[in-house]
């Protein structure tokens, strides 16, 4: 039986990656677009959607700014709308879009800011994918292939139990749930779905607690590489799920956190 090399190209796809101006986000851009994808930029600024897609342009990609709310359906569906106007199809989603804030412990909690998450962190995430699938499966796909991709940004805070983290832990590991059932229910139509659970990263999202140094040595002591990631590295694994290489990962979550939950 002659090997078949793997590979991580991905000349020919186009992937929406949403909250794509900076971060994870941006990093994962950039890296499919290195590797051959037309990628979508979102984030709610337009100015800075058309700057990150230029920057790629400009590298020899090919990319598409679209500012996009993704709690907005309407929102949603003029992305797709005008990914495909663009590009003619929808390959790859990475529900990298989220929100950040101060933990707040359950005692604390206020329905305002749970519902702030639930929105942004969950309902977002369901309704873009159901419309992506939606999307990928009028676009069909010859039997038993599956072609599309379906990535999730859960987190290590859905794995773990850290105090302060009610809403965003139970979440993320909401979202690692619904990556199981997603994936269960879209096969038949060609798409796989996978989640991602990074740990730190070093982003705007975690400058504060870096620039605490009782809080960031407190950090370093949880993960054993004893070092944040760099956005580069989330990135590396998801255009793996993404690509060829990864096309035999269905329901999966892999955490990408340094081994920060095993301890």
């Amino acid at each position: 039986m002659a090997f078949t090399l793997p590979t991580y190209d991905l000349t020919g796809k186009v992937a929406i990656i949403t909250g794509s101006t900076r971060g994870i986000g941006n990093a994962i851009a950039r890296t499919m677009a290195a590797y051959g994808a037309a990628v979508v930029i979102t984030g709610r600024k337009q100015e800075q959607c058309d700057a990150v897609a230029a920057g790629i342009e400009s590298e020899g990609g090919k990319a598409l700014g679209v500012a996009t709310d993704v709690t907005s359906a309407a929102a949603r569906e003029n992305l797709i709308a005008k990914t495909v106007e663009a590009f003619g199809k929808i390959d790859i989603l990475v529900n990298n879009a989220g929100t950040g804030g101060q933990p707040k412990k359950m005692i604390d909690m206020d329905e305002e800011y749970f519902d702030h998450y639930i929105e942004a962190d969950y309902k977002a995430l369901y309704f873009m994918s159901q419309a992506v699938a939606r999307q990928m499966k009028e676009q069909g796909c010859e039997k038993g292939t599956h072609p599309y991709r379906i990535i999730n940004l859960s987190s290590a805070a859905g794995i773990k139990s850290p105090i302060g983290d009610t809403v965003y832990g139970s979440l993320k590991a909401a979202v690692t749930h619904l990556t199981r059932i997603m994936a269960n229910e879209l096969g038949r139509f060609g798409i796989t779905v996978n989640a991602v659970a990074p740990g730190y990263v070093l982003t705007d999202m975690t400058k504060d607690v870096i620039a605490d140094e009782k809080n960031a040595a407190a950090v370093n002591r949880m993960i054993t590489m004893r070092r944040y990631a760099q956005p580069e590295e989330i990135a590396g694994v998801i255009n793996f799920i993404a690509s060829p290489a990864g096309g035999y990962l269905d329901g999966v979550l892999i955490p990408v956190d340094g081994g920060m939950t095993i301890n």
